[in-house]
């Protein structure tokens, strides 16, 4: 489940206009600390940096 909660926010992260705290709760987290470290750990890279290589 958090699997697919990511793959969807790897999705909105393209999206320059959605800040990542919105795109964290649009995705189920409500804190966008948990979020950007269960992404990190998921991922190996915060929301930012995986935003800034796209």
């Amino acid at each position: 489940m958090i699997q697919c909660r990511i793959e969807k926010a790897k999705q909105l992260l393209k999206r320059q206009d959605l800040s990542i705290t919105y795109i964290s709760q649009q995705v189920g987290f409500h804190d966008q600390s948990h979020f950007s470290k269960t992404f990190c750990k998921l991922v190996g890279l915060t929301p930012k940096k995986y935003r800034d290589q796209l």
